[in-house]
């Protein structure tokens, strides 16, 4: 990684703001760690996270579609969130058909609408009149601005990994399959 780890035992504010994090999340990731170094950013960065996963009009499924579609190619990400897909009924034939860069025909065209809405988005936002007819076809103005939201926080997230070269876990083993 290319920041050193903070070190909550001697930063009481990154200690107070990763106590918090713990609260709704249960740990801090690495990813959430390596943003301690500004604890007050990280603080804003988790409350945003927090309405994206706990709090939108998007269910957990679609929610964790967008998550993994977003997150292929990036191995960190894939891994914190192929267990939720699966949690949320997302089959292993769907998330390999996202890791392979398709689409699984069970999915509903809500849900491809908001995955190929999220891979649009995913290029500095640059959406299509057509994909963006078609999610809005799908979702009400809050669920449109919902998924941007989601996708905004994601995207985010796999660029502090890659940026700072974030590492899995230790007691995590890579899910991601190489693509096809």
């Amino acid at each position: 990684m290319r920041l050193p780890e903070i070190d909550e035992h001697s930063d009481a504010k990154a200690a107070e703001v990763f106590s918090a994090i713990k609260k709704t999340r249960g740990t801090v990731a690495h990813v959430l760690r390596s943003l301690g170094h500004a604890p007050e950013g990280l603080r804003a960065f988790a409350a945003y996270g927090e309405y994206v996963r706990y709090r939108t009009s998007l269910n957990g499924r679609l929610r964790e579609l967008v998550i993994v579609a977003l997150a292929r190619g990036n191995q960190y990400a894939w891994t914190h969130h192929a267990p939720f897909a699966l949690k949320e009924g997302i089959t292993q034939q769907e998330l390999d058909a996202l890791n392979d860069g398709m689409l699984a025909a069970t999915l509903s065209s809500s849900e491809r609408a908001a995955v190929e809405y999220a891979r649009e988005f995913a290029g500095l936002g640059q959406v299509s009149d057509a994909t963006f007819a078609d999610a809005r076809r799908h979702f009400d103005p809050q669920g449109i601005t919902d998924l941007t939201l989601l996708c905004g926080y994601f995207i985010v997230l796999a660029s502090v990994v890659n940026a700072f070269r974030i590492e899995l876990e230790p007691d995590r083993k890579p899910l991601m399959k190489a693509a096809n």
